[in-house]
């Protein structure tokens, strides 16, 4: 297991939104900082750089390195592709090079773990980030539109000592974002899809944002009703989470907030569908439990999907 002291060697595999956002504060802590995606990806950050605007951050170019594959030793890998590009993505890691490094999924939903496991072993921690929306514009500015500060959750089910993941998480508030480490990888997982499955359905599905889902006394119940759903879902899978503080958390979220499924539904393009909605569902149905919310949201956004 890589020693965690000091400045870290960090790779980002997959420089998007949330990708190329770490990457850029994690660079402007002075960590050695290597992003890993497509060519068209490495050519822009090696000519460009990687512009952040954001008001809670600063506006800053982060000058990190970029290569199409990992072909050198790193401290600490963040996967933050989406989940239908994970197993391509996966194939650009030298999985040599990471024999001693701390592999850290951030990607939303489930099923992703095993499939990270299987390809580059044990050695392997979950996180998830929350309380951020970002996007790239298409002049390739990072802009953060929230005005929240960020928070990534971890933990790791016995691949990782828990005082290495303190480690990175206190590199991790270093740059500005909250972090904590948890004591499974189920807790960070139901922590926030639970939450996230509600809010990201229900956009996607009705091409709204959360304020309307809010205040649409259908929608509301709508809501309700999907959170209840996950939180039973989570409790079978060990984790206790309360309905009404998921709805608490919801109401204090940004009124014009969308999401990353939302945005991707609409757009026609590959999306997280299937680890969230889906991927609840499929557990939901696995313990025998009637999920009629995320069944109908689930329909409602094939229905937009191509190819459905």
């Amino acid at each position: 297991m890589a020693q965690v002291i000091g400045k870290l060697r960090i790779g980002i595999l997959g420089p998007g939104a949330i990708g190329g956002f770490l990457a850029g504060l994690f660079w402007k802590e002075g960590h050695d900082v290597l992003c890993i995606g497509k060519d068209e990806e490495v050519s822009t950050i090696e000519k460009y750089g990687i512009p952040i605007e954001s008001s809670e951050f600063g506006n800053f170019v982060a000058r990190t390195k970029a290569d199409v594959r990992l072909t050198v030793p790193i401290d600490v890998l963040f996967i933050t592709v989406k989940s239908p590009f994970l197993i391509n993505a996966l194939e650009r890691i030298d999985e040599k090079q990471v024999e001693n490094t701390i592999v850290i999924s951030l990607l939303n939903g489930v099923g992703h773990r095993e499939i990270i496991r299987g390809l580059l072993g044990s050695r392997v921690a979950v996180g998830m980030i929350g309380l951020i929306e970002v996007a790239k514009s298409e002049n390739l500015i990072i802009r953060q539109l929230s005005r929240q500060n960020p928070h990534i959750d971890l933990a790791s089910d016995g691949d990782i000592p828990e005082i290495s993941l303190e480690k990175i998480a206190e590199e991790i508030r270093k740059t500005g974002i909250s972090a904590l480490v948890l004591k499974t990888e189920a807790e960070v997982i139901w922590k926030k899809l639970v939450r996230l499955s509600a809010i990201a359905s229900l956009t996607a599905a009705f091409q709204v944002t959360v304020g309307a889902i809010r205040s649409d006394p259908q929608l509301r119940k709508f809501l309700e009703e999907i959170v209840r759903e996950g939180a039973l879902v989570a409790l079978h899978e060990g984790v206790g989470i309360n309905p009404a503080e998921v709805i608490k958390q919801i109401d204090s979220l940004p009124e014009m907030l969308t999401t990353s499924l939302q945005h991707d539904v609409r757009a026609h393009i590959p999306s997280e569908l299937e680890s969230i909605t889906g991927g609840v569902l499929r557990l939901a149905e696995s313990y025998g439990i009637s999920a009629p919310a995320h069944r109908r949201a689930y329909g409602l956004i094939k229905k937009q999907s191509p190819g459905r």
